[in-house]
């Protein structure tokens, strides 16, 4: 039997929690959540999860501190999503180095659903 991924999803909104807590696991992954960014590090260092899925706004410390933290210590694939940043805006203040992709909320779960399968099998 395959060893399931687990992914930590960031999100100060609990219902954002809790939709892609639901939507993974029955997709067959574990689910570790956050909300904010300094219990998603200990979560990340603790647990050290396959991919993250964060927010970008997040509050005690910004989810681009967040991915880039991840980056640097644990090379974790990350997922950032927003409500108010686009995509060309968030790519122009860090670049493709700490995130792998990007979706804007309302969420495409397909969409996403088919990023982290290629980020853990790619």
């Amino acid at each position: 039997m395959e060893a399931k991924n687990t992914i930590l999803v960031v999100d100060d909104e609990a219902e954002i929690r809790l939709l892609l807590r639901d939507f993974l696991e029955k997709h067959d992954f574990i689910v570790l959540d956050a909300a904010d960014g300094q219990q998603a590090l200990k979560l990340a260092g603790e647990h050290q999860p396959d991919l993250v899925i964060t927010d970008l706004l997040l509050p005690k410390e910004h989810g681009v501190d967040v991915m880039q933290a991840i980056k640097d210590r644990l090379f974790l694939p990350v997922i950032a999503i927003s409500g108010i940043y686009k995509k060309d805006e968030i790519r122009k203040q860090v670049g493709d180095v700490f995130i792998d992709d990007f979706f804007e909320k309302p969420l495409d779960l397909e969409a996403l659903l088919a990023s982290v399968r290629a980020l853990l099998n790619g």
